[in-house]
């Protein structure tokens, strides 16, 4: 296995910074749409199945928040291991976690067989 040059730890942390700033981007725009859609449905006076309606509205962009903000923890996560020289190492066995994994995924924090061990123990 082939250990992490300067510039792939480059490009990865580019990576990270990217779905950071993105992730950040839709967690915000997923708040503002929550505020206009309870302003609307307040300044129009509006209740019943309208109601109804900004509720389910409301819980889809919540759970749409949490989803962000769980990966938001990852990325920061993954940014911690860098900057403490840990990344690209296994959190279970400490092997270096395959180049390609990363570039896929780079938030990995298991190699491919102790995640794939970890998802086996779920079923």
């Amino acid at each position: 296995m082939k250990q992490l040059s300067c510039d792939d730890i480059r490009q990865l942390h580019m990576q990270l910074v990217q779905m950071r700033t993105r992730l950040l981007d839709e967690i915000q725009t997923a708040e503002v749409d929550i505020k206009a859609a309870h302003e609307a449905l307040e300044g129009e006076g509006r209740g019943g199945s309208d109601a109804s309606a900004i509720i389910r509205f409301e819980e889809l962009r919540r759970s749409e928040i949490e989803i962000d903000e769980n990966h938001l923890r990852s990325v920061e996560e993954a940014e911690r291991r860098m900057n403490d020289g840990l990344y690209g190492v296994c959190t279970d066995c400490g092997k270096p976690i395959a180049r390609k994994r990363l570039f896929a995924l780079p938030t990995a924090i298991r190699c491919t067989e102790c995640e794939d061990s970890s998802l086996s123990e779920l079923t």
